[in-house]
């Protein structure tokens, strides 16, 4: 017989009696059909273990008090190695572990929306990716974010949204997260939000949105109707520098546009629509007096 347990090994190295080694092997067979169930820690999966042990304690008093002393030193003993195995088990060992971490990501030209455990959900945009912890999901509602994201929390634990340029952390609310490189932005929708960047904490109401700008987060009014309009395709922008425009059509429309105009310090205040890459580069570029040719995927400005 071939062990790989550590624990089955340091058992297997020892000498016990017929009746001993039967009962031995008895415990390891059933710890190695435990697993630490989906969405709770380790510590919650020890807990509810004890409980049902002392559960099942009083239903089967009987049984666990055995007439004779050396029955129950046995009983005893092989109960305490069962709580070895559990507890080796628990720390050392998690055949789920693949699920721990749920990686969610939207592909270029694509929207995805994502069912959290508690019931939040969040929609991700083009070309942007979460994780989350499954396993400490209860203890901790932690996601992290590439890109741009809309979440809507429900009521409970303290919710915080992770990014490279900084962190969100809300209780029960709705909001928008960007951030893209050195970009980051976020618009409270509803409930109430507190932004941490670069040793500094901002608080949104509805309708206020901050901007990371030179370090320094800065806080304005926006538009809540526009909020978020990126989940229906639709894209508004006030004077939003150009090449940032055209960064968000290539991630919509999965095209790769080549600029052979100089469009440093042009800005662009308007919309484009996902559902028709023709209409949209009609829009942007026609009215600043620039010309484009359509090839496959690949788009020539100038």
């Amino acid at each position: 017989m071939n062990h790989n347990d550590p624990i089955e090994d340091w058992f297997y190295a020892k000498t016990f009696d017929q009746d001993q080694q039967e009962e031995l092997e008895k415990t390891i067979a059933f710890s190695s059909n435990l697993a630490v169930p989906i969405g709770k820690s380790k510590d919650q999966a020890w807990n509810q273990l004890l409980s049902n042990i002392e559960e099942q304690t009083e239903d089967n008093g009987r049984i666990l008090v055995p007439k004779k002393e050396k029955v129950s030193q046995w009983v005893a003993w092989v109960s305490g190695i069962a709580a070895m195995l559990i507890a080796g088990y628990l720390t050392l060992y998690n055949p789920l572990g693949h699920e721990e971490i749920v990686r969610n990501r939207a592909e270029l030209g694509q929207v995805e929306k994502i069912i959290l455990p508690t019931g939040s959900s969040l929609t991700l945009n083009s070309s942007s990716a979460s994780t989350y912890n499954s396993q400490t999901w209860y203890d901790k509602r932690i996601v992290k974010l590439e890109g741009e994201a809309f979440f809507e929390v429900t009521k409970g634990a303290e919710f915080l949204v992770e990014t490279n340029n900084g962190t969100v952390q809300v209780l029960g609310t709705s909001f928008n997260v960007f951030s893209r490189g050195k970009d980051f932005s976020v618009e409270c929708s509803t409930g109430l939000v507190l932004v941490t960047s670069n040793n500094q904490q901002v608080g949104l109401r509805p309708g206020q949105k901050v901007s990371l700008k030179k370090g320094t987060l800065v806080t304005s009014d926006f538009n809540i109707d526009k909020i978020a309009t990126w989940r229906e395709g639709d894209f508004y922008f006030d004077t939003t520098p150009l090449e940032k425009v055209i960064e968000e059509m290539e991630r919509q429309f999965d095209i790769k546009i080549k600029m052979k105009a100089d469009i440093t310090e042009r800005y662009y205040s308007g919309f484009f629509s996902r559902t028709n890459l023709k209409e949209a580069l009609q829009l942007v570029f026609i009215p600043m007096g620039l010309d484009f040719k359509i090839n496959n995927k690949e788009v020539t400005v100038q």
